[in-house]
């Protein structure tokens, strides 16, 4: 015989359930959490828990006691004691997705779904006695509506000592055994139905630390827009550890900036804002609502961060295309969410202007800091804890002044647990599976999150200049101040006067060049950068057309010159430059070519308009390129994230006046902020923007003129731009060494 077959089943051991209870649950904690869950998916009203004689360990115990339907002994057996179980959500055989059973009383979506949960008990202690007294509901033929409710005439009681499960049995020589009481005299629920577990022989000496962490975990457990009185987590240590424990809502209206989101499952967002400093109103206060600037669908911006998350795992173009045209014929996998944000700034002078309790702040901050998630009444762990960063917002503020830290924010995350079945919570209760509906919430509430640093960091900027905190540091503002210091001083000795205004003259164009030093690799950072991006894409294609039988003469030659516009747009702004005429036409063209795959890729087309009488301007050539590339970048960014058959830049030149403006639009969505924010350092609304861009383009302009945006439709009239393009305008202004 060449073959033999052999079957078996599998045979665990009885340790199995040690290993799903003591090592799969992450701390005693969780545990909790874990059989306050189920209380919840009993339609329990409240849950008790109770630490008696906590400080002794030989004598402690642990209480858990709901007033929820209880169980039957079928329950008990077929379920309780069935590792795996499926009964609070049945998988679907045809789709193999988890059907939703709401419960019977209060219609409550179930949050267990694992089977697992009730093995916490063994995280905790070694011996549980479970009582347990059930309300037996009948339902109508064919409904769901309730026919009759009848409280169980007898009561179950469980007692397990997890040390009979050791390694050297199986699971099935472990019997469990349980009574059914009928004596009412005896019964702990004389009058209604609930389930009490009493836990002894705990594996932990609990402290202090421990029980306020627990304090601050069961306070968030609960959704912050749970309706009153229908849940409840009595917490009770029975000595004064628990005294004096802030909570989060003798705060939460202090904080100086505060959104609310709401994203439907079809990207819309209603966006509300609001920047208020209680003790401080001079300082004035912003409230966006009901704006159509900020009320936006927000597909396109989420498209785009997808696109670069594609990019990055180098998925051919081609494919990338077919990802992003199903993404746009779909909704958010998960429905529609909420979000809340309230952040706070903790340096002493700011704390003045919004509160009267500086310690109960960062006291309160450093309990419940961090944006957690909630799905209908119950939270999603471990989003929010103190060691999960998980939306990167530590990162982000390492990258960008613009952002805010983990610690000075607290947050919430709504969901409908009905429809978000696709964000599937791991077994070990640290966030979601990390499937493609987990991406897509991910991208939606960085997308949110980037509009509300943006928003808020405008705010905060004004609030710290009105305090003086942020006094001008421009070097050749203080130099000016310095000079005229100088002429209007009372030196008596002319002679010593003079020399100082020549000295600080010198400096003041030590700064210019300095300045120059610096900007120029900017330029060329950024060209070379944009090039090179594009030419890693173009080798691989130029091999494949190379190793083609026969070569296609007319696609290699293509290729050829496209590398070539690359490697000279890199040259263009290596070449040492300086201050002559700029054939305009020639530079604003590579600059375009710079980005030709780029533009074609997303559709978008371009033109370019320049005046008869506009032939060149005095201008530095890599300054030149290098602004316009940085317009033409964001103009593409922006375009990206809107939805329109026809996407379009336009560049003009012209003369009015004694000054050569160079203006760029497009038909994207737009400036939502004037131009001295856009201008400011660190500030941008690409969600991979640095804010650098619009700063060095404006830095570069002072130099030669002024950079501006337009904004009224009569200046648009006057330089006779085309009506299609309605989204932003940028204007270079050259009227300075002409």
């Amino acid at each position: 015989m060449l073959e033999e077959l052999k079957e078996k089943h599998f045979n665990p051991k009885a340790h199995i359930l040690t290993l799903l209870g003591d090592e799969l649950i992450k701390s005693p904690v969780m545990a909790i959490y874990e059989l306050v869950k189920n209380s919840y998916d009993a339609d329990s009203k409240k849950v008790d828990v109770y630490f008696k004689e906590i400080e002794n360990i030989e004598n402690a115990v642990i209480i858990i006691e709901d007033d929820g339907i209880g169980m039957t002994s079928q329950i008990i057996e077929d379920v309780w004691l069935e590792p795996g179980s499926d009964f609070r959500k049945p998988i679907n055989k045809n789709t193999g997705l988890r059907q939703i059973i709401k419960s019977a009383l209060y219609d409550r979506i179930p949050m267990g779904e694992k089977g697992v949960g009730r093995f916490a008990v063994h995280k905790l202690s070694s011996q549980i006695l479970l009582i347990t007294r059930p309300l037996l509901i009948y339902f109508k033929e064919n409904s769901k509506e309730i026919e009759s409710k009848i409280l169980a005439d007898y009561e179950i009681q469980l007692y397990i000592d997890w040390k009979d499960f050791n390694q050297s049995k199986h699971l099935s020589d472990v019997p469990i055994k349980w009574k059914i009481k009928k004596d009412k005299k005896d019964f702990r629920f004389k009058e209604k139905s609930g389930t009490y577990i009493r836990l002894s022989g705990l594996k932990e000496i609990w402290t202090k630390g421990m029980a306020r962490d627990l304090k601050g975990q069961t306070l968030s457990m609960l959704s912050p827009k749970i309706t009153k009185d229908s849940f409840k987590i009595n917490l009770n240590f029975d000595n004064k550890w628990l005294v004096d424990f802030p909570t989060v809502d003798k705060i939460l209206d202090e904080a100086p900036f505060k959104i609310n989101a709401l994203i439907s499952s079809n990207y819309d967002v209603d966006f509300e804002y609001e920047f208020v400093l209680k003790n401080n109103p001079d300082i004035g206060k912003r409230i966006i609502k009901n704006d159509l600037r900020f009320n936006e669908n927000i597909r396109g911006k989420v498209k785009n961060r997808l696109r670069k998350v594609l990019e990055k795992k180098e998925h051919e173009n081609y494919k990338i295309e077919e990802i992003l045209l199903d993404f746009d014929s779909k909704l958010l996998p998960f429905g529609s969410l909420a979000v809340e944000l309230y952040t706070f700034d903790l340096d002493s002078h700011s704390m003045r202007d919004y509160t009267l309790n500086a310690d109960l702040v960062k006291k309160v901050l450093k309990e419940h800091s961090g944006i957690k998630v909630f799905k209908n009444d119950l939270r999603i762990y471990d989003y929010g804890n103190s060691a999960n960063d998980w939306l990167g917002l530590d990162l982000e503020r390492i990258q960008s002044k613009m952002w805010f830290s983990s610690n000075n924010v607290i947050g919430y995350i709504y969901l409908d647990a009905e429809t978000s079945n696709c964000l599937i919570e791991k077994t070990n209760r640290e966030g979601f599976v990390e499937n493609d509906a987990y991406l897509s919430f991910y991208m939606v509430l960085k997308t949110v999150l980037n509009e509300f640093a943006a928003t808020r960091f405008s705010d905060r900027t004004r609030w710290l200049k009105f305090n003086q905190k942020s006094s001008s540091n421009l070097f050749d503002t203080k130099i000016s101040n310095f000079k005229s210091l100088l002429e209007n001083s009372d030196l008596n000795n002319e002679e010593k006067k003079k020399k100082l205004l020549e000295e600080a003259e010198r400096l003041e164009e030590k700064y210019e060049d300095d300045q120059k030093t610096l900007l120029i690799p900017a330029g060329v950072g950024m060209t070379a950068s944009v090039a090179l991006h594009e030419i890693e894409k173009l080798i691989p294609r130029m091999e494949e057309t190379v190793k083609s039988e026969p070569i296609k003469n007319d696609i290699i030659t293509n290729q050829v010159e496209e590398l070539k516009q690359y490697t000279e747009g890199i040259i263009s702004v290596l070449r040492k430059g300086g201050d002559k005429p700029l054939d305009i036409r020639e530079a604003s063209n590579r600059a375009f070519n710079n980005y030709k795959l780029k533009l074609l890729n997303r559709k978008i087309s371009y033109e370019i308009c320049i005046e008869d009488n506009v032939n060149t301007i005095n201008c530095d050539k890599r300054f030149y390129i290098t602004m316009l590339m940085n317009i033409i970048d964001n103009s593409i960014y922006w375009l990206d994230t809107i939805y329109k058959n026809e996407k379009s830049i336009f560049l003009k030149c012209v003369k009015h006046e004694m000054s050569t403006i160079v203006i760029i639009a497009d038909n994207g969505p737009g400036f939502k902020d004037d131009i001295s924010e856009l201008v400011r350092p660190f500030f941008s609304r690409k969600s991979d923007g640095i804010g650098i861009g619009m700063y060095l383009i404006d830095t570069i302009m002072m130099k030669y003129g002024k950079l501006d945006i337009i904004t009224s439709k009569e200046e648009i009239l006057d330089f006779d731009i085309p009506e299609k393009y309605n989204g932003a305008i940028v204007k270079l202004v050259f009227n300075k060494k002409q």
